[in-house]
């Protein structure tokens, strides 16, 4: 809750906001308790629920390396109708529309759930995952970099921690994560899998440049930097906030080395509209937008960057597969480590140069662009920490864990 409220005001919020919705968490808990008790659970359905607007992620990629192996009944949950419409059309009869009594029923004898999106209880409404009665598998949708959870001084005012969501198994890409997740969300270390990302096998393999996008995005083809900064809470974002900051100068050094300037804001940020907007910036005709509404799925994405621009995003974990030069504008790093905080030593695992001028980031990518290995031998050690596993068998891997759980 943002300091710029006085008490009176962060009060009225509270009553307003917090106590309404533990009611109402409270009374799905105990109406879902019972139900669930008279419903006898099918251990064979693997049941994706979908909390955002959008097909992708770790979901995505499990769901479908599941429903090829043809151990569960692995289906489709979401809604939101769009999507429904789209995804029933791709695969139809696996897909429910959580709006109607036929799909309460069957998440009633599902005994599987699988998530990669839904901190709070409230985002599955009008269900509500119980862990006693479910096997809440959580995949996520990224490594943490900064603080999670029951870390954070958001989750522990006024007793918000009761809206979040319990889970009863996740996964994680290393040994630091398990105890980055095992913190954050109070969970037994003996129930976080140990298995990398489900969505890490299409960005590892062979064919992971989807000619679609190409086809749809030509300039792809070309050399490609991405600018993804984090989410900020209650702080809007800003790209490029040096004092010497030119479009001339960016668009010289775009035409100079015939790249392309990709823009990608964090989805909270764009939902929000928490981003300075800078209109000479999208002008330029070598800069492009690639938010979410463009290209809804970053996995397929990142195969077609050369070179990563972010802040504290986890998108750099991501990227550290690829062994590609990496960069950083962390504008407001001590102020950020104040409100979010950082969860491992910040200067040490962020594998490339730090910019704050418009000079030292024009010349610093121009020496990524001559020369792709420079802080290899960074990246590949800051890698290691962050990824047990480099191969292709994450979706492989989750999924034996979840036949062990029905065996």
């Amino acid at each position: 809750m943002s300091s710029q409220y006085t008490r009176t005001q962060q009060f009225v919020n509270f009553m307003q906001k917090i106590v309404f919705l533990h009611m109402v968490l409270f009374i799905m808990r105990s109406i879902y308790f019972i139900l669930e008790k008279l419903v006898r659970k099918d251990k064979r359905i693997a049941l994706f629920f979908l909390t955002e607007e959008f097909y992708y992620d770790n979901s995505k990629y499990l769901f479908e390396y599941m429903r090829k192996k043809k151990d569960f009944t692995s289906i489709l949950f979401t809604a939101n109708k769009d999507l429904y419409k789209i995804l029933n059309n791709k695969f139809p009869g696996e897909v429910t529309y959580a709006w109607s009594v036929k799909s309460l029923k069957l998440f009633l004898k599902t005994k599987n759930v699988i998530i990669s999106y839904g901190t709070s209880a409230a985002v599955f409404f009008p269900y509500y995952l119980h862990e006693k009665s479910k096997n809440i598998i959580y995949l996520g949708h990224g490594t943490p970099v900064k603080q999670i959870g029951y870390q954070t001084s958001i989750w522990n005012k006024f007793g918000k921690s009761f809206q979040l969501q319990s889970y009863s198994y996740l996964t994680a890409c290393s040994d630091i994560e398990c105890l980055m997740l095992a913190s954050g969300f109070r969970v037994n270390l003996n129930r976080i899998w140990i298995s990398g990302m489900p969505r890490y096998d299409y960005l590892l393999g062979k064919n992971n440049k989807n000619p679609d996008l190409l086809q749809e995005h030509p300039y792809l083809n070309k050399k490609i930097i991405l600018y993804a900064p984090t989410w900020r809470d209650g702080e809007p974002t800003s790209f490029f906030p040096f004092e010497d900051y030119s479009t001339e100068q960016l668009q010289s050094f775009l035409d100079k080395n015939d790249a392309y300037l990709l823009i990608r804001g964090h989805k909270e940020s764009v939902k929000r509209k928490s981003i300075k907007k800078d209109a000479a910036l999208f002008s330029l005709n070598r800069v492009k937008k690639a938010e979410q509404d463009m290209f809804q799925d970053v996995t397929q994405l990142l195969p077609f960057v050369d070179i990563l621009i972010t802040d504290y995003s986890s998108i750099l974990v991501d990227f550290l597969l690829l062994d590609k030069p990496m960069c950083f504008i962390p504008y407001d790093l001590e102020a950020y480590r104040s409100y979010q905080g950082i969860l491992l030593d910040y200067e040490h695992n962020t594998p490339g140069k730090k910019f704050t001028s418009m000079k030292e980031l024009t010349k610093g990518l121009q020496a990524y662009i001559d020369d792709s290995t420079i802080d290899q031998e960074w990246r590949h050690c800051v890698c290691k920490t962050y990824h047990h596993f480099t191969d292709q068998d994450n979706c492989e891997r989750v999924y034996n864990q979840i036949r062990k759980l029905n065996q």
